[in-house]
């Protein structure tokens, strides 16, 4: 495979951003709809016509003022094309779905004239193509750049609306803690290059161990500030005054997952971390889920609910990830596969919602009840997505958490039981709570919202995009874990 086909599928997203700001009318529809597909062919080209190969290296550019390994570099391996085709195939189907959402058959929020839907689809494919690069960054401060595009592109897409005081106070929030983040993440980055003189992720493997303490610390503050754990989990209820679709991107294959898959990278490259690292970083996973389970009973708005549920998921890939610090190299399988397994059914869900707010204007709990008599496909597509986050078989989430499961029972001694008993509690109570939810929403006699529904524009392929996403989630798992076999 030629290597320069990767700085291509990078370079791509970004050069459609600009075709998408400059189109009108029905062109930027098509062109909405097409590039996102075309990066998903090329994206899926690569990645298993090139897997022979791995790992494929290219440059994006060089910097000669900062020595021999001054360079952006671009790699493709397994770890990668796991985010990568996560990014792609959510990529399709939210900008397609946004071709609707973003309409005057919106209830909840009209587009009329299509009015800021340019700068719209702008700063969403620029979102693509900056999550494309942290899949393919080569060392961290490749990372580093794209992972600062991701929050740009998150503050800009938050606050699209900008002429409403909240979504404007959301987006700069995000803007702020995500950048504080950053700023750790620099630190981080600095302190590699001045000790050992290079950027590369095996660099850190020369640090002293006091220095790559300290990196792995300053990382995993980077890590909490992108993707809201505790204590900075407020920040992505708050996002949900983005329009729909951004929601349905950010949290199974945007920023929110750049965060957690920063460690990835690093925890693997970097040899023999001490386990008191690993038992920080399970230690705020599992403090994450149980928090985030606490707040599904006090919420009534369902982007919330499922931002929450987003918080408690992220946990579930940060306890894996950790588990190779602790021993478990499955554990950490686990937490890459879980990456793209709660990609689709997450996805799933917040279109669904996406698609109440359109028919009925609402979104709330208590609000919406006996959709399967009015809406059937939207319901069992909402149905599919509950059963899947909560990883009932045979749908993704439910390989992922065995893998799990499985990581987990190779520790030994006090950190098995320590991480087994509030892992099972959380699971299990998650699904109870969920399927109160669904059975709120879905059955019952039908609310007079849900007897007000109107059917807007294209609804037929609208319903189609979300039979295309619960077709995901039974084939993510099988495209996803060759490649994490290979960790």
């Amino acid at each position: 495979m030629n290597p320069d086909l990767i700085t291509l599928l990078v370079a791509c997203p970004f050069v459609g951003a600009i075709l998408l700001v400059l189109a009108r009318g029905k062109a930027r529809n098509v062109l909405a709809f097409g590039l996102p597909a075309g990066y998903l062919i090329f994206g899926l080209a690569a990645v298993f016509g090139g897997k022979p190969d791995f790992p494929i290296q290219s440059r994006l550019m060089e910097m000669p003022w900062l020595g021999s390994d001054g360079s952006i570099p671009l790699r493709l391996d397994a770890l990668g094309s796991v985010l990568l085709l996560v990014v792609l195939v959510i990529g399709v189907a939210v900008m397609a779905f946004s071709i609707f959402y973003m309409g005057p058959g919106n209830r909840e929020h009209p587009v009329r004239n299509q009015e800021g839907n340019g700068r719209y689809f702008f700063f969403l494919s620029l979102f693509i193509g900056s999550m494309v690069g942290v899949a393919l960054a080569g060392n961290l401060l490749a990372l580093f750049i794209f992972w600062e595009i991701t929050t740009f592109c998150s503050y800009a897409l938050i606050s699209h609306r900008i002429f409403h005081a909240a979504s404007v106070r959301a987006g700069f929030k995000a803007l702020v803690m995500t950048h504080i983040g950053g700023v750790f993440f620099f630190c981080a980055v600095a302190i590699v290059y001045s000790a050992t003189g290079s950027f590369a992720f095996e660099a850190l493997r020369r640090l002293s161990p006091g220095l790559q303490a300290v990196v792995f610390v300053f990382l995993l503050i980077a890590a909490t500030a992108k993707s809201a754990p505790v204590p900075l989990l407020t920040r992505l209820p708050d996002a949900m005054e983005a329009p729909t679709p951004v929601s349905a991107n950010l949290h199974p294959a945007a920023m929110v997952k750049a965060g957690v898959y920063l460690m990835a990278p690093v925890i693997y490259e970097s040899g023999t971390l001490p386990s008191w690292t690993g038992g920080l970083m399970a230690g705020l996973a599992l403090v994450t889920m149980i928090v985030a389970l606490i707040f599904y009973f006090y919420q009534d708005d369902l982007k919330r609910f499922l931002a929450f549920s987003t918080i408690a998921q992220l946990g579930y890939i940060m306890l894996g990830l950790s588990l190779l610090m602790m021993g478990s190299r499955t554990g950490f399988r686990a937490g890459v596969f879980h990456i793209a397994c709660h990609a689709p059914a997450k996805a799933l869900l917040f279109l669904c919602v996406g698609v109440l707010a359109m028919r009925l204007g609402v979104k709330s709990i208590s609000g919406i009840s006996g959709l399967s008599r009015t809406m059937p496909v939207v319901s069992v597509c909402f149905f599919v997505g509950l059963l899947a986050v909560t990883g009932i078989p045979p749908f993704s989430c439910f390989w992922s958490k065995l893998l799990l499961v499985v990581g987990i029972l190779e520790l030994e001694g006090m950190a098995l039981m320590l991480i087994a008993v509030p892992f099972a509690l959380e699971i299990v109570l998650t699904f109870f709570w969920f399927l109160r939810v669904g059975q709120k929403v879905l059955f019952g006699e039908p609310s007079e919202s849900v007897l007000a529904a109107r059917r807007e524009p294209g609804a037929g392929i609208v319903d189609g995009i979300l039979i295309a996403v619960a077709a995901l989630t039974l084939v993510m798992p099988a495209i996803a874990y060759p490649f994490v076999e290979s960790l």
